[in-house]
């Protein structure tokens, strides 16, 4: 046992050492005294931290359903035009970040089974779904909007090697026919942008951007459509000194 780390340190150890045992075999197939064994601890050490599976898992997939909620508070205080695709693309990115909690919720659904998580996912999904229809959509449209999310959801479980901006501007683009009828307008840019890396913005462009960000008239996601990039990529340019 390792008495000499620091009890925070453990317990990360212990987290990431769950997650690629869940990832690997399976949420269901993994004991705790695997868990302890591939860190040379007891299964004590791990009850200390965590007193049952369902805690850890839990603790595990608490980041990921935390960020899709923060995200769906932050595209509801944006006003309607810019609403749409602050979810969406807050959605993705989310998503994107936690690749590895949402293999392991897909591959073992009987996590979700065992905690408040699936509660909690299924609210932020229809928050998400309403956010992206628009307060006054009919059918037709609440429909497309609950296939967006999925758009940008899939994807990721299914091409878990895919290169990761590639993947993010394909599944923008395929959203954004499916919504706007039309390619996604940073896809469009061929000389600002090589197909599946995100676009640039010229010294000029990133003066202008950040102008309008210092009137402070301007949400960060009107700034990037205007320049025809993602909130990630105009972020870079307005932390950069």
């Amino acid at each position: 046992m390792d008495t000499t780390a620091p009890a925070t340190d453990t317990r990360s150890r212990i987290l990431r050492a769950a997650a690629a045992l869940f990832v690997r075999k399976g949420y269901q197939r993994t004991s705790l005294r695997e868990i302890a064994d591939s860190l040379r601890l007891t299964k004590a050490a791990i009850l200390y931290h965590f007193p049952t599976k369902e805690h850890l898992a839990g603790e595990l997939v608490e980041p990921f359903v935390a960020d899709l909620e923060a995200v769906a508070a932050h595209a509801a205080r944006q006003p309607p035009g810019p609403r749409r695709w602050a979810m969406i693309e807050g959605w993705l990115d989310t998503l994107l970040k936690h690749r590895e909690p949402l293999g392991m919720l897909v591959n073992d659904i009987a996590i979700l089974n065992r905690n408040s998580v699936y509660r909690r996912i299924l609210a932020v999904a229809t928050q998400a779904n309403e956010l992206v229809a628009g307060p006054d959509a009919d059918q037709r449209e609440r429909v497309r909007a609950t296939q967006a999310i999925a758009m940008v959801s899939d994807p990721i479980v299914f091409y878990t090697d895919a290169d990761t901006a590639t993947l993010r501007e394909d599944m923008l683009d395929g959203v954004h026919r499916l919504l706007e009828g039309e390619p996604r307008p940073a896809a469009r840019a061929g000389d600002r942008t090589r197909r599946g890396r995100p676009p640039a913005l010229s010294p000029a462009d990133v003066a202008s951007a950040r102008a309008m960000h210092a009137t402070g008239t301007h949400t960060v996601d009107e700034i990037a459509a205007k320049f025809g990039v993602g909130r990630a990529t105009l972020y870079r340019h307005l932390n950069r000194d």
